[in-house]
């Protein structure tokens, strides 16, 4: 889209819908004297589409210096592509405009002074707009174009038109487009957003359509017609909308772990999208994709930060509860694959099971699905807890164990765990009463209650009351004498002191 001469109206369309401001202006001295008709950029490797119905007349070729015009529209339009890109950049990894928020040396200004800087530089003969106007235009930036004609549409259509029935070049160009966009990280970040239109995620908001995304993958499941794509070998094959899926999420993920993120962008929340577009597809269900895509986004996911991760776990609370619920089947099923084939915890469990940490975190503070949904029955059954709650205790031994992920152990589980702590903490009050009598010390190894049984709750709370400031003490075993009873407990005097305790504690006589 270009600027305009003085006095000419300055607009542009995408697809038929009117253009955002910051998607009005030009890329650079460039750009601002093109040829009339539609301008092709192919930043990020897309196309995108623009035409400019208001110039009259052709563009002089030495149009990059503007006098601003008195038109409202075009002053309006062009200082709100100079505050976008002030405010938000162009999204372009170091760029070199000292204008831009995306340069290292850009400004980093409030709104009000953000506004004078860009009435300032809309002021100016010359002006340096990066190429999309502040927003940089990947392929899918949710709009692409169909073989058989000239519209721009939503993603989710191109899913509509892959599963009808059309010519065999139709659906080749169909599969190869679909394919170009959900293995570009860069385009598959940018799609699926709300209202179809560019927009910045936030912290709090990811900006994603979440009905469309599961419209789209439900057609995706519902879809049994046959598509005919071009292999690696460029034979005219047979395949289906789902292996077209799975084959662009294979070479998504290839040869990067964490793809779409580079080192001194601005912007780091965007390329969280494309974990969360992933993360929620059903294919992750298939085993047969567990080597190649769902071991990899977990590996991915467990590399971002945890600023980055309590931001994914921020956007999983827009998701519906059926979509939730199926990503957590999906890493459930996952797991328990793992643990009864192989039997060990390895690095994939562990990973699968940070990653459905973050779907619990998500869903504790709305709880849109039962927490039951997060037990898994093969971690309860087979897993040995003695040996990973040493682990637990021990982090130098092993970085990871189910006792630090409590969310999918059961609460039978959870009570050996607390078994297991209560006697660990005895036996080792014990090993430091014995040492500690050895060398010089006069200390009991165990916890002594002498009580009378016509005043047994009484002497029992006076004596613990008594070591508030020896609470180490409660940890030792406990040994009960009666009062005026000669014997040793060797355990049947101490059943028959919690007996007598708890019937008395329930007498209506003690309220």
């Amino acid at each position: 889209v270009r600027i305009g001469k003085a006095g000419s109206k300055m607009e542009g369309e995408v697809g038929g819908q009117c253009q955002t401001p910051s998607h009005r202006a030009a890329g650079g001295e460039g750009a601002a004297g093109g040829n009339a008709g539609p301008m092709s950029s192919s930043q990020n490797g897309g196309t995108l589409l623009a035409h400019d119905r208001s110039v009259d007349s052709p563009q002089p070729s030495h149009a990059a210096a503007y006098s601003p015009s008195p038109d409202y529209e075009s002053c309006r339009s062009l200082i709100n592509s100079y505050f976008y890109q002030i405010t938000m950049g162009c999204g372009t990894i170091h760029c070199t405009n000292r204008n831009c928020f995306s340069s290292p040396d850009g400004p980093r200004l409030d709104p009000t002074c953000a506004a004078l800087l860009a009435v300032k530089l809309a002021q100016s003969t010359t002006h340096f707009l990066c190429a999309g106007a502040a927003i940089t235009i990947p392929e899918s930036l949710q709009w692409v174009q169909l073989p058989a004609n000239n519209d721009i549409i939503p993603m989710k259509r191109l899913f509509e038109a892959a599963s009808e029935r059309s010519n065999v070049q139709a659906q080749v160009e169909v599969a190869a487009t679909l394919r170009r966009c959900l293995s570009s990280p860069e385009c598959l970040s940018w799609s699926f957003l709300l209202d179809g239109k560019p927009c910045r995620a936030t912290e709090h908001s990811s900006g994603i359509d979440f009905e469309a995304v599961d419209e789209a993958y439900t057609r995706l499941l519902a879809s049994r017609t046959p598509l005919a794509i071009v292999n690696a070998q460029g034979e005219l094959t047979d395949s289906t909308l789902t292996d077209v899926v799975a084959g662009s999420f294979e070479e998504l993920f290839k040869g990067a772990v964490v793809p779409g993120f580079g080192s001194g962008t601005p912007h780091r929340y965007e390329p969280l999208r494309l974990f969360l577009l992933v993360l929620l597809w059903p294919g992750l269900m298939e085993p047969e994709y567990h080597n190649t895509i769902f071991k990899k986004l977990c590996s991915g996911m467990n590399c971002l930060s945890a600023d980055q991760r309590e931001t994914l776990q921020q956007w999983l609370q827009q998701v519906k509860p059926p979509m939730l619920r199926d990503a957590i089947v999906a890493f459930q099923q996952f797991i328990t694959i793992y643990v009864n084939e192989y039997r060990c915890i390895d690095d994939h469990v562990a990973s699968a099971t940070k990653v459905l940490g973050i779907l619990w975190a998500s869903n504790r503070d709305c709880k849109r699905v039962c927490y039951k949904e997060f037990y898994n029955d093969a971690i309860n059954e087979l897993v040995d807890f003695t040996e990973d709650f040493s682990r637990w205790k021990d982090t130098q031994r092993c970085s990871f164990s189910f006792c630090a992920h409590p969310f999918v152990l059961d609460p039978g589980t959870k009570s050996k765990l607390l078994q297991l702590d209560a006697n660990n903490q005895m036996r080792s009050q014990i090993r430091g009463a014995l040492f500690r009598s050895i060398f010089g010390g006069n200390e009991c190894p165990y916890l002594i209650f002498r009580v009378r049984r016509d005043n047994l709750i009484r002497d029992t709370l006076l004596q613990i009351s008594a070591l508030h400031s020896q609470h180490e003490d409660l940890k030792k075993p406990l040994k009960v004498i009666f009062k005026g009873e000669e014997g040793i407990d060797e355990g049947g005097v101490q059943k028959e002191f919690f007996q007598l305790v708890v019937r008395q504690m329930f007498d209506l006589n003690y309220g």
